[in-house]
């Protein structure tokens, strides 16, 4: 069973004073979308802890220097972080919300749930900052993390994490980097995209050794080249045979949605949920990107995909040489995965 829930307060909290794609608008869009789709399964959720609880969860994930710095940013009204991430009166309380909210329900998920939650997480290493990185990319607190400390708790052992927002992932990636926990992060080639991470060759140390995988995607990728991919992360993930999955759910790689350059539509996203509907084990699936045509129409179809609903896209194409350079990396990343298996 798919469930969607829209924490409340995401409509109505961390508002930008100024022109900034990540607002309160994308929450609306979703639930417009879900509306038009007639998706009956979904409803408002207003999660509030309380601070020290919030806290004490965020704990878990970042450094206690980081979540003091931010509730210091906090009381000033209105903070620019970074050049791409602002704070509002009201951001770190909503960010500590969307982060207990996707932690709880890693404790209690039985089959799949999907957060619209904001702001999004996955750019929001330990520190806050990843090493290296101009920006926090929006972020402010790991919501996927959380709900793989969730699953934790909750006794899972062979928690995996998929990462489809068109940018890479960098905050999970560095907070899970040396444990055994399997990371699957499609993103376009950092060569040509914030935040300039999630090279192929960065396969994790220590226990996760092997278990970091990074499949790039040249600018104006489109469905065909990526969906090989999606083939292999389905066979990696099948391999590594979670009892729980953690999705970073971006839809920014739909063509036109205005921050990156691949030329993604409906027939990717719808297979991206059928690939997670298959997997058949507890998940929870946090909202990350996605600014405009990919909330509208790449949502869209990857509920239909989650649901099981029958539907035949047409694909996008890319070029011989685009699909030649995403094959001959990627195909490459899945067969050093497949060591990591004894295969």
């Amino acid at each position: 069973m798919v469930e969607v829930v829209i924490q409340e307060n995401s409509s109505l909290k961390h508002k930008p004073w100024f022109n900034h794609p990540e607002n309160p608008e994308r929450v609306r869009v979703l639930a417009a979308t879900l509306a038009r789709m007639g998706f009956v399964k979904y409803g408002f959720t207003r999660v509030e802890p309380g601070l020290d609880e919030s806290i004490r969860v965020a704990g878990l994930i970042h450094s206690r220097d980081y979540i003091e710095r931010m509730l210091e940013d906090s009381k000033k009204g209105r903070v620019l972080l970074d050049e791409d991430t602002y704070i509002s009166s009201d951001s770190v309380e909503l960010a500590l919300e969307a982060l207990y909210l996707s932690y709880k329900t890693a404790l209690e998920a039985s089959g799949i749930r999907f957060l619209v939650i904001r702001p999004p997480g996955h750019h929001a290493g330990r520190r806050g900052r990843t090493r290296g990185v101009s920006s926090n990319g929006f972020c402010l607190f790991n919501n996927a993390a959380a709900a793989v400390v969730g699953f934790r708790e909750r006794g899972f052992k062979r928690i995996g994490i998929l990462d489809f927002d068109v940018h890479h992932g960098n905050g999970t990636m560095e907070i899970f980097y040396r444990e055994g926990i399997l990371q699957i992060d499609l993103h376009q080639h950092p060569d040509t995209l914030y935040p300039h991470t999630g090279y192929p060759d960065e396969i994790g140390e220590g226990e996760g050794f092997g278990l970091k995988v990074n499949m790039v995607f040249q600018p104006y990728t489109g469905d065909d080249s990526y969906m090989r991919a999606l083939d292999y992360a389905e066979n990696i993930i099948e391999e590594y045979n979670p009892d729980s999955l953690v999705v970073s759910a971006g839809f920014d790689g739909f063509s036109g949605d205005g921050l990156a350059d691949l030329n993604l539509t409906e027939a990717s996203y719808y297979r991206l949920g059928s690939l997670i509907r298959e997997a058949g084990v507890p998940t929870v699936i946090v909202l990350e990107g996605g600014y405009s045509r990919g909330l509208e129409n790449g949502f869209k179809a990857f509920l239909e995909g989650l649901a099981g609903v029958a539907r035949r896209y047409p694909q996008t194409t890319s070029s011989r040489n685009i699909s030649r350079l995403n094959e001959m990396v990627n195909r490459a990343v899945y067969e050093h995965a497949l060591k990591r298996f004894g295969r």
